[in-house]
């Protein structure tokens, strides 16, 4: 009799903690090809990268619990057995990058998901590891929870005139837009050192600026304004949410 207690009690909690599942579509809005990549940082490992042509979209089974990041890389192409890209790439030399994360300048969707169907999941956008493509997340048929974003191309807005942060590939387009720690690595600017804490890591004029750009997304650290939570919904994320074309 306690077998078939135990085997009930481990075949509810498998039901409550390991069935419920997340479906985050990515969505690729670029007049080019993108490939989405995958870090984590709790849970089961989801796929870890993949192409994605213009205006395609591919859907993926995210488990309960599961945390981590997720970035696109352009600009990529094979040369014999090594995978790398221009622009965010995550040096696994492969398509997957394998639990790798992305080499700044980035920008970066990250997601706690709910544990149980009821709780909250929590997403943001950061700018944080600098921009590369604009993105938007989208929580499907909810109308009470927050579309967000960093939405502006920044390579065109701001980094194209200041050229301490821009990143540009050979044909000398601008492609990624660093961050201020990224561009002057000042502890102040970086939340390292003595400004490791809330308390004393505050927003720069550098991150305000972003901040003006991308309203709804991390632009340091300890940014309070960037986090938002939503229950019982699946996500859209859309890189290039407006369309747009190689920098």
């Amino acid at each position: 009799m306690r077998v078939y207690f135990l085997i009930a009690v481990i075949f509810s909690v498998f039901f409550l903690y390991g069935s419920y599942a997340t479906k985050l579509t990515i969505k690729n809005n670029c007049d080019h090809t993108i490939w989405p990549a995958t870090q984590t940082s709790q849970g089961a490992t989801i796929t870890t990268g993949f192409e994605l042509a213009s205006k395609a979209s591919q859907t993926l089974e995210v488990p309960n619990s599961w945390s981590g990041r997720i970035w696109a890389r352009y600009l990529c192409a094979q040369y014999g057995r090594n995978f790398t890209c221009v622009s965010g790439d995550c040096a696994s030399g492969q398509i997957t990058c394998n639990g790798a994360g992305g080499i700044p300048p980035i920008t970066i969707v990250q997601f706690t998901l709910a544990s149980w169907s009821g709780a909250n999941d929590f997403y943001s956008v950061s700018i944080v590891d600098g921009f590369n493509l604009p993105v938007s997340v989208i929580p499907i048929n909810r109308t009470d929870c927050s579309y967000i974003g960093c939405l502006v191309d920044l390579n065109d807005v701001h980094c194209a005139e200041q050229e301490e942060f821009e990143i540009r590939d050979q044909g000398n387009n601008v492609i990624g837009c660093k961050s201020a720690c990224m561009a002057y690595r000042r502890d102040d600017l970086c939340c390292t050192g003595a400004y490791s804490s809330p308390q004393t890591c505050k927003p720069s004029s550098y991150s305000k600026e972003y901040k003006g750009f991308c309203p709804n997304s991390y632009t340091y650290p300890f940014d309070e304004d960037a986090l938002f939570t939503c229950t019982g919904t699946d996500y859209m994320i859309k890189f290039c949410p407006w369309g747009q074309g190689l920098a």
